[in-house]
């Protein structure tokens, strides 16, 4: 093969200087950058991360003596490198050189010996955990056509985070770089399953990727309203009054005498509604209906109830 020949005597045993890219603090499994300078050319580069040699993911540009480092575990990296390079020469009787190859254009072998730098000073970065993106729902899955819907993306640490949302894994353009978004009328067609996650503007950069959540969307529910009575409730005892809703998480209830009326409703915090001590005026019909978010979103009305009350 042919050989580069060089012709040079060392003048000393130059330093390198290794710079690494970011300087600042990365997260596991970023890739940094690393460049070597030394003084004049011709050199092979060896790299190191924490005095273990390391071999990089990219090949040396040797326009720029750089290399590309993936990083993997949390903690401080150190980072050194050192440079070696041949030093040929035709001296046949020189008995020691450290190997030779075959100069094609000269028709004969050329000896070496190879010429180590020292290694570098360190350059160190801090590694740390990469921050894992959560979607919430609010209100609670399932939500109801109709309703007013927030999903919000949080990333606990990292600061200025602009948030990218995905929906069956295609970016969801209207809720671009917004941490909440909001659904003011959801439908049927937002049913899917969300993801999203983070980047800084300045590093580290990136978030992982939320899990997967899944927003259901119903038809809006209609309570079930009974009686603790059954049949007639004597004057001056107490009755109870339930409205039932399987999907009970957050809601407010609302309660009304003859007519669905929601100038007159009464509002409960819980799903009953207690007479005291009931009396002929308290007998009719009854229906009820739950509510909950801001602005209210109500369930359907129940079916009617009747409260017949007899006398002692």
């Amino acid at each position: 093969k042919a050989a580069l020949i060089h012709h040079f005597i060392p003048t000393g045993n130059p330093k390198p200087t290794v710079r690494v890219d970011p300087q600042s603090s990365v997260y596991t499994g970023d890739t940094v950058t690393l460049t070597c300078e030394v003084e004049s050319t011709g050199w092979e580069f060896l790299w190191y991360k924490d005095s273990q040699p390391i071999q990089p993911q990219s090949p040396v540009d040797k326009k720029t003596n750089t290399v590309r480092v993936t990083v993997s575990d949390e903690g401080t990296a150190e980072f050194k490198c050192a440079a070696r390079r041949k030093n040929y020469f035709y001296d046949y009787s020189y008995q020691r050189y450290d190997g030779y190859d075959y100069d094609n254009s000269k028709k004969r072998y050329v000896y070496y010996n190879v010429y180590n730098t020292h290694r570098s000073a360190p350059a160190v970065i801090t590694v740390t955990a990469r921050p894992k993106a959560t979607v919430t729902i609010h209100p609670a899955d399932p939500v109801f056509i109709g309703e007013t819907v927030t999903l919000t993306c949080d990333i606990g640490s990292g600061h200025h985070w602009q948030y990218d949302w995905f929906k069956d894994s295609n970016p969801l353009s209207e809720a671009q770089q917004r941490k909440e978004y909001t659904i003011s009328n959801v439908a049927v067609s937002h049913r899917g399953v969300y993801t999203c996650n983070g980047t800084q503007s300045t590093q580290p950069r990136y978030s992982e990727t939320s899990d997967a959540v899944t927003l259901t969307v119903s038809e809006k529910p209609k309570p079930e309203l009974t009686s603790s009575h059954k049949g007639a409730a004597p004057i001056g005892n107490p009755v109870v009054l339930y409205c039932k809703l399987d999907q009970s998480a957050g809601w407010r209830f609302y309660w009304s005498k003859h007519t669905q009326s929601p100038e007159n409703e009464t509002k409960t915090e819980t799903h009953s509604y207690t007479i005291s001590s009931v009396s002929v005026s308290d007998g009719g019909q009854y229906w009820c209906r739950a509510g909950r978010g801001t602005p209210v979103y109500y369930t359907h009305y129940s079916d009617a109830l009747w409260i017949n009350v007899t006398g002692e």
